[in-house]
């Protein structure tokens, strides 16, 4: 099967310093990636940890509640360097690496893979596999022109009592090539700009233009060790394609009547609560605030407020007639006709289908197994949408309530989903392992 992926498919991932975690080792990944074992295996800390790689919602490592605690004073006391939580490998595929050949010098080898470490301050490292290489800028060129700068002023002509300038000149070019003289690689290091603002300090009218000359030889030399490197570029590059992952566990299904009141209240106190955020995810799939949904029941009977009760009726229609078209696609087992309604403080959700298709009922009334694919749907649909079509899912113990029959059904449905976005899924249900 085509593999539809064109920026980077994550190859295997290392978890070090989180929760019960000291080092998992790499863990190699495919386009579907079971982990199977009884509960409190550590299953879910893998995945958590992996999430807050590049989550498609912001959530940041907390090292007071995630950093292993027996060894929390080390995390203090540490620098950066001791802290990585969570590295990817991703292969770099076409689309990304045709960008960084636009980057690269002509004879460089263009690199397949990159390890990307990201640390508990949220910071990220890069490896190249093969390396990225820069010619170096050597400090050749400026020694010389410090060189040039002190012969020349021993050799100009000037008038009696000013010998001590140009015993100042010399002793300060001499200062200068022992400064630099095992640089390896000026690029990045603010030496030269040190260099130049000095020497301006010395173009009195004796010396104006051997000043002038030194500087004309340095600028080029400058101007190239400041422009920002092809490998922060590259790196920039890369951190601009990370796939998002998306993180779902069975308990965040949504409630079939919504309080809009105490709902915009969790998602200011709690955004991050599994009920939440699928219910946040609805909403933004309606493309309707809950605060304007509150506000428009409240209104009169003003001609433009019935106006804009009638938009919000059209809307939620018409979101109602694509969620259900959409969903069908996925869910096999039955046809199902979803419709969301509005009334004053609450927002419902009820559902029919093909077998009794004029009876609607709750959400909450149909199975469990159907409630959690539903949830599921939303937040994909939704996250990853904002994110990239390349996220990666992570799925905690994903269909729990379905039946065998429909668990089985979810391996093909995976398989299918994973053309274009990777998953990796935790469970220990016998019905979710591929046989083979």
């Amino acid at each position: 099967m085509l593999y539809a992926h064109h920026g980077m498919k994550a190859v295997r991932f290392r978890v070090q310093n989180f929760r019960n975690i000291d080092d998992s080792g790499w863990v190699e990944l495919d386009r579907v990636t079971a982990f199977v074992g009884r509960n409190e295996s550590g299953k879910t800390s893998l995945l958590k940890a992996l999430h807050k790689f590049n989550p498609a919602t912001p959530e940041l490592y907390d090292p007071l509640r995630e950093f292993p605690r027996d060894r929390y004073t080390r995390y203090a006391s540490a620098g950066r360097e001791e802290c990585p939580v969570c590295s990817v490998e991703f292969e770099l595929l076409e689309d990304i690496r045709q960008d960084i050949a636009s980057l690269l010098q002509n004879d460089a080898e263009l690199p397949a893979k990159v390890i990307a470490e990201r640390f508990y301050d949220g910071s990220l490292r890069f490896a190249y596999e093969p390396p990225v290489r820069q010619d170096p800028i050597a400090v050749a060129p400026v020694l010389d022109a410090l060189n040039g700068l002190a012969e020349e002023a021993r050799r100009l002509a000037l008038p009696e009592g000013t010998e001590a300038l140009r015993a100042d000149l010399a002793n300060w070019s001499r200062e200068w090539r022992e400064k630099i003289k095992d640089v390896e690689d000026l690029r990045g290091t603010p030496l030269l700009r040190e260099l130049q603002n000095e020497v301006e300090t010395k173009a009195g009218p004796e010396f104006a233009d051997l000043i002038g000359n030194f500087q004309k030889k340095i600028e080029p030399i400058s101007a190239e060790a400041n422009k920002e490197s092809v490998l922060a570029q590259i790196d920039q590059a890369v951190k601009d394609r990370l796939p998002v992952l998306i993180y779902f566990e069975n308990y965040g299904v949504l409630d079939s009547a919504i309080r809009l009141s105490r709902f915009i209240e969790d998602l200011r106190q709690t955004p991050h609560d599994p009920r939440v955020r699928t219910t946040n995810a609805m909403f933004r799939h309606v493309s309707l605030d809950p605060q304007v949904i509150v506000d428009l029941g409240n209104m009169s009977e003003d001609p433009e407020d019935i106006r804009r009760k009638d938009e919000r009726a059209v809307r939620l229609n018409s979101a109602s007639t694509d969620i259900s078209s959409k969903f069908s696609n996925w869910w096999s087992q039955r046809r199902h006709k979803i419709r969301y309604h509005a009334d004053e403080d609450y927002f419902r959700i009820w559902v029919a289908d093909d077998r009794r298709p004029d009876i609607e009922i709750e959400l909450e009334a149909r199975s469990k197994g159907f409630q959690w694919f539903f949830s599921f749907y939303l937040v994909f649909l939704v996250e990853s949408g904002d994110g990239h079509k390349d996220a990666i899912l992570l799925l905690d113990e994903p269909g729990l309530h379905l039946h065998p029959t429909a668990q089985q059904e979810l391996i093909k449905f995976f398989e299918d989903l994973s053309i274009r976005n990777q998953i990796i899924y935790t469970t220990h249900s016998p019905f979710l392992v591929d046989g083979d």
